[in-house]
């Protein structure tokens, strides 16, 4: 299994007084609600991010944005543009090569109670021309009720381009509705007219026996160079005749030729844990030659005692599908108990990890490595608060209706981005509100949390 060493590497990050700073961010939708933010750089087209509209007077809207000048932190530093997407929950952007942009987007299915419909956005020029854009849709799925808790603040980081520029995705399903049954993790690919859905191939990861098949939570997927494809998911699993195998965080690995079922191998790294406040996330990125670097925050449960509820820093040199995770090491980041939920991982071009995350106070937190980051000995690292809750607030002062008090600010699901090595962090803030109620009749007074206000939002810490 998975080898960890027990070593705190960059020290606590624990709650603290929040203390005034200059600096500020930007929400990209300032005077609307939204979520979901996505965040990439390029060289030659600069920082952009996808999200999508949220409420009911916001909810079926696609926003590509660009940083148009400035520091990309001020509201009016940023342009957009918005294209439609029924009933939208998601989206997550690419960068093909040349710096073009490419979005999965995702909105609930109005046909099937819990599902969901994908549609594939692309543009090469003129991208804040919503006309310069094609949208389609290119898969339905029915996943289950299960599958969905915790969606609305916890990010998905399923979507990558390959080194030609050309989309690639997981998708879990689980659709009884259909002959024959729809149900796995489904590695997407698409090489031209990506707009169409017939243009798109599938190919199953999970094992099927007789009426069974396994069940796949949370997929990330990372593209390395030559048609290479790695995929780190949390699998109820067993193995080829249907025996019951641990169920746990999974590593899948392909070298080419990807839609072919028999060129993925896979091992178990580690349990990952349950719960939902926390959540068990994780994100993965690759070194420029391949080898995987996970960013993984633990639930309960987890099958090595002290890592409950930790931010961990796993990875593999070589041989990262030996049976039982053998390859694999890692160690916790030392960040404090229920810090680290849905973090982000970039690599800089030293193959430095760079990971953003929220608190137990729902607040941004940012870490790196500054040395020996493969040596759990010896490496060392820097973590703050990325941005406190003071901040964002004074920074779009929010009206509560006048039977609510005690609001409070939650971020959640960051997306990071490197611009010349330097981080940028894109977050979603809801706005909650404590709002008192009297029946008639009844003497007490009792209380309900509302979210009032939801936005995306982008700073450099």
């Amino acid at each position: 299994m998975l080898r960890i060493a027990m070593v705190v590497v960059l020290g606590l990050l624990a709650a603290a007084p929040a203390v005034a700073a200059e600096k500020h961010g930007a929400y990209l939708l300032p005077a609307e609600q939204s979520t979901s933010v996505s965040l990439a750089h390029h060289e030659a087209t600069g920082l952009q991010a996808a999200f999508v509209g949220y409420g009911e007077g916001n909810g079926n809207r696609l926003y590509y944005a660009v940083c148009a000048s400035g520091g990309c932190e001020k509201n009016e530093d940023w342009r957009s543009v918005s294209l439609e997407l029924p009933q939208a929950v998601k989206a997550q952007l690419a960068l093909t090569p040349d710096g073009k942009p490419r979005i999965l987007g995702a909105g609930w299915n109005p046909e099937q109670a819990n599902g969901t419909n994908y549609f594939f956005a692309q543009c090469d020029e003129d991208c804040l021309d919503a006309g310069s854009w094609q949208i389609g849709k290119i898969a339905s799925t029915a996943d289950g009720l299960m599958s969905n808790i915790g969606r609305s603040r916890l990010p998905e980081r399923t979507f990558a381009l390959d080194e030609h520029g050309k989309p690639r995705f997981m998708v879990s399903d689980s659709n009884y509705f259909v002959e024959p049954d729809h149900y796995g993790g489904f590695y997407m690919a698409c090489d031209e007219d990506c707009t169409q859905a017939d243009n798109w191939t599938e190919t199953n990861l999970s094992n099927q026996h007789g009426y069974n098949t396994e069940s796949f939570s949370y997929p990330v997927l990372a593209l390395r160079p030559g048609g290479g494809a790695r995929v780190i998911a949390g699998v109820y699993a067993f193995d080829e005749e249907g025996n019951d195998l641990p169920d746990g965080l999974y590593y899948y690995e392909c070298d080419g030729d990807c839609s072919t079922r028999a060129n993925w191998k896979r091992t178990r790294v580690i349990e990952q844990g349950s719960g939902s406040y926390p959540n068990p996330t994780w994100s993965m990125d690759l070194t420029s030659d391949g080898r995987p670097r996970v960013a993984l925050f633990t639930g309960y449960g987890v099958d090595v005692e002290g890592l409950d509820k930790q931010l961990l820093y796993i990875y593999c040199d070589e041989d990262c599908t030996k049976a039982d995770g053998e390859s694999w090491f890692g160690y916790p980041l030392g960040l404090g108990d229920g810090i680290g939920e849905s973090p982000s991982i970039k690599l800089d071009g030293s193959g430095i990890p760079h990971i953003a995350f929220t608190t137990d106070g729902f607040e941004l937190g940012y870490t790196s490595c500054t040395t020996d980051c493969e040596n759990s000995e010896a490496a060392r690292g820097t973590s703050d608060f990325a941005e406190r809750a003071e901040t964002a607030a004074s920074d779009r002062p929010t009206a509560i209706p006048f039977t609510c008090d005690g609001e409070v600010w939650n971020g959640m699901a960051p997306s990071l981005a490197l611009a010349a090595g330097k981080p940028v962090i894109g977050y979603d803030l809801a706005v909650e509100a404590r709002c008192l109620y009297k029946e008639w009749g009844k003497p007490q007074i009792v209380y309900e949390f509302h979210e009032i206000w939801r936005g995306s939002r982008v700073l450099r810490p």
